[in-house]
């Protein structure tokens, strides 16, 4: 049976100012132009939204069965409809199966109540929703049904009907159906142009290129925003339209950059013909960004200039600021450090009088940033502790976060071992963080990288710079990705240099120089994304052995046999052999505390004894090279025998697939080699005699060396035979022979066997396991 889908307007796009395609589309224009989010000022629907925000989704279930039960008794139909619809979000959002199987028949009873309310948008909107449904749940015949039955509804009001088409539009959209879609869109765009509806025209427009660039039709969607700048009267709206262009340009590849940029100058020419500044700025600031990311620092430097212009012209001191302080990005690009701290300093004045922390704090950390860079480290700590003292009185953790970081690089460029310095820039990852300020997080993990780098802490330093290369791929800032991969070699190479005569340290990031929060920590997903048809399909699974059977254990005591295992599977791939030893020195000595559990340690090795077992080839030096390891287990299982040790090791030619299929050795065999599909378990013999190692036969005999041929000549020659008792020189009472042992490797048996099919027993557990 097919699982239903949850309906997707039910989660988002009804609280929105617009649906699914219209506010793809709005992405195209200008930032100021786009429209803005709006909250629905419903009391019971705030309710809602809050109660589930904290987590409390029985709360939220009482409120909207009162408020249903309210809304019958006094007869509010409108009130009804709200409560059902909020009850129904609930349980789709608690993955409630039986809630989600009659979706469908709740929502025509939502559409009905708000019929008799005479809602007729609230009507339009829910069955919207029931034909989406439908379509993702494969029922294509009752969503076309549903999709006639909207447009006879909506027939007779022209204006409404050619929205209503764009909204049908949205749904095919989300679907993937771009040819429906497209002729909906096109539908409605001459209904609009019929009423002579230039904004409703303007919405088609806009939705018809989001469909054409979807296709990947680049020109389509350019001919379509020409033909819409040719019927707009508005200079603002027309300059607009040049940004929608703009970016389709951009969407083109390099190839479109110089289109692009054609297109944002014609939309600054008409916002110089509307007078608007603020407009013109906008304007200015996206081209700027432009110049940047192609990295042409002298076109962004010109443009940026040009924009102080336009905020020294209107007197805005807010907006000279934020000019000012893009000019400062812009030199420190380049690296001149005299005129950037010239405008950072400007800058500051002017947000000062303005009164805007924000533009304050980001100047005075560029002056700091900059003092740091010039070597005037006192200068910089000051300004540092000033800045953090201002943001912390005035309660703004954007500016702690930038105070932090630069105080944190020139405590550390001062120490590289300073303790404060780690925990300002911990710090400022953490309010980064909670404020998804990505681009404070990339400063913040670039500092530490670099920081733990210069202390050999590499494993540290590659934490951090593997969050610094995620935050360049999300911004494809491609420049700085690969600046960051030439800092990671830097740092492993020196971190190598520097292993070569001192040991590697335990991990700063759980030490006490930085202690990570204790207790646990809060779950940035509120609720499970897994379907509720697999959960009871893996809750199925799980009880079909039924409930294990418990029976008293008078036997059981705190001794019994633990839970868990231990891997320690350094050996298998590259390491060193200094260090993966000491790192294993270190958890047997963890692992020997009283307060800790005795749990087995599982040591995985791949080419050590191979020679021994008969192996005509030998793996890699580094593989081989974890026989010291074996030698540190051995002293390991005497000086702390209470820490259980078991060592395996593998055949190098072993693939990752091949090594979990061999046995596991039977319980006492602490060592244990596979190898030619054979398991090999070691045994002491004894040597062999090592006095008569080089002995001839007869001499093993008795009468000495060379008796044998005093024998044979005195029979040649016919001489007298006597006899002579027999003396050995090395017989077996001779304290030196026989009492030297050694170890060899035997085959014992298979390496791999059958895989058992049938049904284990029922597990049988003791109380005190509970």
């Amino acid at each position: 049976m097919q699982t239903p889908q949850v309906i997707a307007s039910i989660h988002g796009w009804r609280r929105q100012p617009c649906n699914a395609l219209q506010a793809t589309g709005e992405k195209l224009k200008l930032p100021s132009s786009q429209a803005k989010p709006t909250q629905n000022d419903n009391p019971l629907w705030v309710a809602v939204e809050e109660a589930l925000a904290n987590d409390s989704a029985d709360k939220a279930l009482a409120d909207t069965d009162a408020a249903l039960q309210k809304a019958k008794e006094a007869g509010d139909k409108k009130g009804q409809a709200v409560a059902m619809y909020l009850e129904s979000h609930v349980r789709v959002v608690l993955e409630d199966r039986a809630a989600i199987d009659k979706l469908a028949a709740t929502m025509k009873e939502v559409a009905a109540l708000y019929k008799q309310a005479n809602a007729r948008q609230e009507e339009l909107d829910v069955n919207k929703d029931i034909m989406e449904f439908l379509f993702l749940n494969g029922k294509n015949d009752e969503a076309e049904g549903m999709e006639k039955e909207i447009r006879a509804e909506v027939k007779s009001d022209k204006k409404l009907e050619a929205s209503t088409l764009l909204d049908l539009a949205a749904v095919y959209y989300v679907l993937g159906r771009l040819d429906k879609a497209k002729g909906l869109v096109d539908e409605a765009a001459a209904a609009f142009e019929g009423l002579k509806d230039k904004a409703g025209l303007g919405q088609a427009s806009l939705a018809s290129a989001v469909l054409s660039l979807s296709q990947q039709k680049f020109d389509d969607a350019l001919n379509i925003l020409e033909r819409s700048l040719q019927a707009q009267d508005d200079k603002k709206l027309k300059a607009s339209i040049q940004y929608a262009m703009s970016q389709v340009h951009c969407a083109m590849g390099p190839q479109g950059l110089g289109s692009a940029f054609s297109d944002l100058k014609k939309a600054r020419a008409f916002m110089q013909e509307a007078r608007d500044p603020e407009g013109e700025l906008e304007v200015l600031q996206v081209m700027q960004e432009l110049h940047a990311s192609q990295n042409q620092a002298s076109e962004a430097m010109a443009i940026n200039k040009e924009a102080l212009a336009v905020t020294q012209a209107s007197g805005d001191k807010k907006k000279e600021a934020q000019a000012l302080l893009r000019l400062v990005s812009a030199n420190l690009s380049t690296q001149n450090e005299i005129e950037a701290l010239r405008l950072a300093e400007e800058a500051e004045s002017k947000a000062k009088e303005a009164g805007d922390i924000a533009c304050e704090a980001e100047a005075s950390s560029n002056i700091a940033e900059v003092l740091l860079r010039r070597g005037d480290k006192a200068a910089a700590l000051k300004r540092a502790r000033d800045l953090l003292a201002l943001c912390r009185q005035k309660s703004y953790e954007p500016g702690q976060a930038a105070a932090m970081v630069v105080l944190g690089s020139a405590l550390l460029n001062d120490n590289a071992q300073s303790a404060e310095g780690m925990r300002c820039l911990q710090d400022a990852v953490r309010i980064y963080k909670e404020s998804n300020d990505f681009v404070g997080l990339y400063s913040a993990h670039f500092a530490l990288a670099n920081a733990y780098f210069v202390r050999g802490d590499l494993e540290d330093g590659l934490t951090h710079a593997r969050e610094v290369l995620s935050c360049c791929r999300r911004n494809g800032d491609k420049v700085n990705e690969e600046f960051v991969k030439q800092n990671i070699e830097r740092g492993r190479q020196y971190a190598a240099a520097m292993r070569l005569t001192q040991a590697k340290r335990p991990s700063n990031e759980s030490a006490g120089i930085l202690l990570p929060p204790s207790g646990p920590q809060p779950c940035n997903t509120r609720f499970s994304r897994i379907p509720g048809s697999l959960l009871n399909i893996v809750a199925a699974g799980r009880n079909y052995w039924g409930v294990p059977r418990t029976i008293e254990d008078p036997t059981a005591d705190d001794d019994r046999p633990p839970c868990h295992t231990i891997i320690w599977a350094h050996p298998m791939s590259d390491h060193s052999t200094t260090q993966m030893c000491l790192d294993f020195m270190h958890l047997v000595g963890a692992m020997a505390k009283n307060e800790v559990s005795k749990i087995p340690i599982i040591v995985q090795t791949r080419g050590v004894q191979e020679r021994w077992c008969g192996g005509m080839t030998q793996g890699n030096m580094t593989s081989v090279m974890a026989v010291a390891l074996w030698g540190l287990i051995k002293t390991c299982r005497t000086e702390i025998p209470q820490v259980p040790i078991m060592v395996l090791d593998f055949a190098h030619g072993l693939t990752t697939a091949q090594i979990p299929r061999q046995l596991k050795p039977p319980l006492g065999v602490p060592e244990t080699v596979y190898f030619n599909k054979s398991r090999w378990e070691p045994q002491l013999v004894a040597v062999k005699s090592l006095l008569r190692a080089d002995l001839k036969r007869d001499s093993m005999q008795g009468g000495g060396a060379g008796g044998g041929s005093t024998m044979d000549d005195s029979k040649k020659q016919g001489g007298q035979k006597f006899s002579r008792k027999p003396f050995s020189w090395v017989g077996p009472s001779i304290k030196m022979d026989y009492c030297w042992y050694t170890q060899e490797w035997k085959a014992v048996g298979a390496a791999e066997g059958e895989i058992i099919t049938s049904d284990p027993v029922v597990p049988v557990r003791a109380l005190r396991q509970y």
